[in-house]
């Protein structure tokens, strides 16, 4: 039971009556047990307001910058730890129906919610010691000892970028939150408290460290309270130190990309095998910095997205939804492309693409062979501290010939059609060929395989690679065009999307070949169907019978 006289009202000075702090400094607080609530000024007001509509005692164990609070609901209970946090002037206020012989206060130098409440030596208290309570916890967790000089404001400000080093906040300090008023709403907190009996105070380095420049922090004044009162057993000298050199580094980063070169984000992204797209701008920033580029908008352009209802590319739904589309986005891709739609020349752009592989083909058909256009290969799993969509941090210098050209059946009569295969995830096989191009596993026309060291879903591992696989390509389709003089192409492809479309871009209209894409009709193993056919001047699907067809000329 705690130490209160029963028979005279005995008020405790929570100034006076604070013990000393140990000798050999201050231990680190223990930190809360799991099912503790930890609160706010709010939320431990609110607390209090429901205590006072109750029953029982209430004691607040408080060192000199945070406190618990303790309930029991008759003389002969056991108390019980309710909650523990920042106790401000909303608190204070609250606690005023309290004081009217319910409340008692016990001081600590420790770790309040660790004290045991029936040996406590508390007491009773006034609204008016609350309140000198309050003040002085505002002096210590502002901080007695040393000097914030206007250097070391200043190079905190540019360090921070004027917003909060908190983890996760980053709010711009020169507005104030609730009325948007400008000017500097900022603490510059310390790590080791200034003072000795402050959070992550210590007898020695508060003193030594109270004008050093590398303990301070930049916060807004919910983070500097959430440190400093609500959760300071938390946030320790070491996690506090780190979160602050994340900081810079990450402003210093994200500053630094002003120096990137501008370009226009293309997101080609669609629903595949019942997956629903998934394009996170978060993610595709991470990958634009890593290339040394920058996005010129908040919001990628996004094309050829048949509707979240639609994924199966031998539907006539997914076509007749896709072209309707089209109509829309191929004409305002083009004039971007063209220039026309700025007034200016052809922006560079990256293009994330994350779709069917036909209309991956189709969008490098569209956006044509360019050193401006840069792809990026979405990885089924982060890479590193990257992103889905970053390249990974390959140092390796992969193979001239890293993919190769073969001729599976040469062209030894007189075909106006040919095979060509982009086997580069895993095999295709004559097998799973359609008539026009094989029996059983014979192949009927003149075909060229590409291929890599192994069938790889990880072959993209660089922009080195899209530049090899370029090559490859444009050597297959220099035999099919020049030497073996083909008027129609059937194609089929097994390769990461990257790759995928920049096959389609070397499908440009001095290639006067038809292009038939085909895709497998169930998965792994499956047959291919035909899809659509590219011409040099329009693109048209096979699926639903209707021969929808789009113009591909600017």
């Amino acid at each position: 039971m705690s130490s209160i006289d029963e028979t005279v009202e005995l008020l405790v000075d929570p100034v006076a009556a604070a013990p000393e702090a140990p000798v050999d400094g201050h231990q680190p607080l223990v930190e809360p047990p799991g099912q503790l609530s930890i609160l706010d000024d709010e939320g431990l007001a609110k607390e209090l307001q429901r205590f006072a509509q109750g029953a029982g005692n209430i004691l607040v164990v408080a060192n000199a910058y945070t406190v618990c609070v303790h309930h029991r609901r008759a003389e002969q209970n056991k108390w019980e730890l309710a909650c523990c946090g920042e106790l401000g002037e909303l608190s204070v206020e609250a606690a005023r129906p309290l004081t009217r012989g319910r409340l008692t206060w016990a001081n600590v130098a420790g770790t309040p919610w660790m004290v045991d409440p029936d040996s406590a030596s508390a007491a009773r208290m006034t609204v008016a010691l609350l309140q000198k309570w309050l003040k002085n916890s505002i002096g210590v967790t502002g901080g007695r000892e040393g000097n914030v000089t206007p250097g070391i404001k200043e190079e905190l400000y540019y360090l921070a970028g004027c917003r909060c080093q908190f983890a996760g906040c980053g709010r711009d300090l020169r507005h104030h939150a609730a009325t948007g008023r400008r000017g500097r709403f900022s603490y510059f907190a310390h790590i080791v408290a200034a003072s000795a009996d402050g959070p992550r105070g210590d007898p020695t380095q508060s003193m030594e460290l109270a004008s050093d420049l590398g303990n301070f922090m930049l916060l807004c004044d919910e983070c500097h309270r959430l440190i400093d009162k609500v959760n300071p057993a938390k946030y320790t000298v070491a996690v506090l130190r780190k979160m602050r050199e994340d900081n810079i580094a990450e402003v210093r980063r994200l500053l630094d990309t002003l120096q990137h070169k501008p370009s226009e984000i293309i997101a080609i992204v669609g629903n595949i095998a019942g997956q629903p797209a998934q394009f996170s701008m978060d993610d595709a920033h991470d990958a634009l910095w890593g290339a040394g580029l920058r996005s010129n908008d908040s919001k990628p352009a996004r094309y050829f997205y048949p509707g979240g209802q639609h994924h199966d590319v031998h539907s006539a739904a997914y076509w007749t939804s896709l072209f309707q589309q089209m109509k829309l986005d191929l004409p305002m891709l083009q004039t971007l492309l063209n220039g026309t739609r700025a007034g200016a020349a052809r922006p560079r752009l990256s293009v994330f693409p994350m779709h069917s592989t036909s209309v991956l083909l189709l969008a490098g058909r569209v956006l044509g062979d360019t050193e401006a256009t840069h792809l990026f290969q979405p990885h089924r799993n982060k890479v590193g501290a990257g992103t889905r969509w970053a390249w990974p941090a390959v140092h390796a210098i992969p193979a001239l010939d890293k993919f190769k050209t073969e001729v599976l059946r040469p062209d030894v009569g007189d075909h106006e059609a040919a095979t060509l295969i982009l086997a580069l995830t895993s095999d295709i096989s004559a097998a799973r060929l359609p008539a026009d191009c094989a029996q059983g596993d014979e192949l009927l026309l003149p075909t060229l395989r590409i291929t890599g060291p192994i069938f790889d879903k990880d072959c993209m591992q660089q922009p080195e690679d899209l530049q090899l696989l370029g090559l490859a390509v444009d050597a297959a389709m220099r035999t099919l065009q020049d030497e073996w003089r083909v008027r129609k192409v059937y194609l089929f492809v097994s390769a990461p999307a990257s790759a995928v479309v920049a096959t389609g871009q070397k499908m440009q209209a001095r290639h006067h070949a038809v292009y038939i894409c085909h895709e497998a009709t169930a998965g792994p193993g499956s047959a291919y169907k035909a899809t659509i056919e590219i011409t040099p001047t329009f693109v048209r699907e096979l699926v639903s019978g209707l021969a929808q067809s789009h113009s591909l000329q600017p």
